[in-house]
């Protein structure tokens, strides 16, 4: 049987999804919460070439089948959980997200199939995490939320509620 490593961070709708469909099925598989554990964090990096959303799930980690899954519809396919519906991720809208700490700008898409905790700054070159309880940087530092958080700055039909 496979072995199953999921990279994740607690705020993320999309991780816990995954999970509960994983424990719903008695299938095993190892957490690593990126947001805590900041050797996680350059782990799955270094396994992704730079990835800086999640989940990220690696089946078979270290072997000569292992395969990397970057995202919530391609980690449900690769473990055959569910039917997926691709085409949400072609639709992402555009953000500026501004560096807490330098205060660069910079223009990026929000994904519809994933949590993005992180982001990398190109001004100040640091790691800038999403802050409290946000499932995003979008959602903490950019000029638009993230689609899936609604008004009044609560998840109540988004991701979080996956």
């Amino acid at each position: 049987m496979k072995t199953i490593d999921i990279y994740s961070t607690p705020q993320c709708g999309f991780c816990k999804t995954l999970k509960t469909k994983l424990d719903e099925k008695n299938i095993s598989y190892v957490s690593h919460d990126v947001s805590v554990h900041p050797e996680k964090l350059e782990e799955m990096q270094k396994l992704t070439n730079g990835a800086m959303s999640v989940p990220v799930t690696i089946l078979d980690k270290g072997t000569s089948n292992q395969k990397i899954c970057i995202g919530y519809p391609e980690s449900i396919q690769a473990l055959a959980l569910d039917v997926i519906e691709a085409e949400k991720d072609k639709k992402k809208e555009i953000a500026t997200l501004t560096c807490p700490k330098c205060k660069q700008k910079q223009v990026g898409e929000i994904p519809t199939t994933a949590c993005v905790p992180f982001y990398l700054c190109k001004g100040c070159k640091s790691i800038i995490k999403s802050k409290g309880d946000d499932c995003c940087v979008f959602c903490s530092y950019a000029d638009k939320k993230c689609p899936l958080k609604k008004e009044e700055n609560k998840c109540s039909e988004g991701v979080c509620n996956l």
